[in-house]
């Protein structure tokens, strides 16, 4: 029986268009599995050893993509529904604004580490007592790097903040620590207190006889003004006395080879009663 030409060219054709689909798919890079993290304190260590080995690899394309799942989704959102309106002006526009730059530290500070001896802590952080929140208390994460050889009291070194949101660990660029970092060459001139309101002594704390330090994150302004972030530690009665003192202070600003930035920095306001 003869076979028809018009059929071998079918063949070949059909061999011919198969060709290209399957080189480009055994040309396919790998598809890395999404890892799903626990929302508690071995979940979030979890994530930062397989981050810290990935950077061991030198895999800085891989490295990125982990660090730019740690952005916080609709962070605008975020910051207003669960630290107020005010609260949310002043660290929802720096964290989009520097999100890029700070992401490319986290970079060089993973890579920087899969160098060094030591290993990751992560402790659970009290936000309720941390923040002033609206929605009750965030699931926080504190990570620090111990390091073995360190000189006493320097063996642990604060990293960076976390909030679980959304099923996901998420890093909070607004708190840095700057860990690890070089000696500066710049000129740098630290902020100096020019006008310092004393806080009422709430009639609540009197009368319960409650006394104590309030410490308070701020930003000083390149004007000098103070923005309270939020409060670290003190008595939920004499905070709020705290902060509308705090409000009032004013600055010679921080000066930077010169010119005068934003600092973000603690503010301590002591409470005593005499008698």
């Amino acid at each position: 029986m003869k076979r028809s030409p018009l059929r071998w060219l079918g063949l070949w054709i059909f061999v011919a268009s198969a060709l290209p689909s399957r080189l480009h798919a055994q040309q396919s890079p790998p598809t890395v599995p999404t890892i799903a993290y626990p929302n508690n304190s071995e979940g979030l260590r979890g994530l930062l050893d397989n981050m810290l080995n990935v950077a061991k690899k030198g895999d800085k394309e891989q490295l990125q993509s982990l660090i730019r799942k740690l952005e916080i989704p609709n962070y605008e959102t975020w910051f207003t529904k669960n630290f107020g309106q005010e609260k949310s002006e002043s660290w929802a526009e720096p964290y989009g604004r520097w999100l890029t730059r700070n992401e490319s530290q986290f970079e060089d500070l993973m890579m920087k580490l899969a160098h060094m001896d030591g290993e990751f802590l992560v402790a659970k952080m009290d936000t309720a007592k941390r923040y002033d929140l609206l929605n009750g208390p965030l699931d926080g994460y504190i990570a620090s790097w111990k390091v073995p050889a360190a000189p006493k009291g320097k063996e642990v070194v604060t990293l960076a903040d976390f909030f679980f949101i959304e099923g996901k660990f998420r890093w909070d660029s607004t708190d840095q620590y700057f860990p690890f970092q070089p000696p500066s060459k710049h000129s740098f001139v630290p902020a100096k207190v020019v006008k310092k309101v004393q806080p009422e002594y709430p009639a609540e704390a009197r009368q319960n006889n409650i006394q104590g330090t309030v410490k308070i994150q701020v930003i000083i302004q390149k004007d000098g003004s103070v923005t309270v972030q939020n409060v670290v530690e003190g008595d939920p009665i004499l905070s709020p006395a705290a902060i509308e003192a705090v409000k009032q202070w004013r600055y010679e600003p921080t000066l930077f080879d010169g010119k005068p930035v934003d600092v973000q920095t603690t503010i301590e306001v002591n409470f005593t009663l005499r008698p």
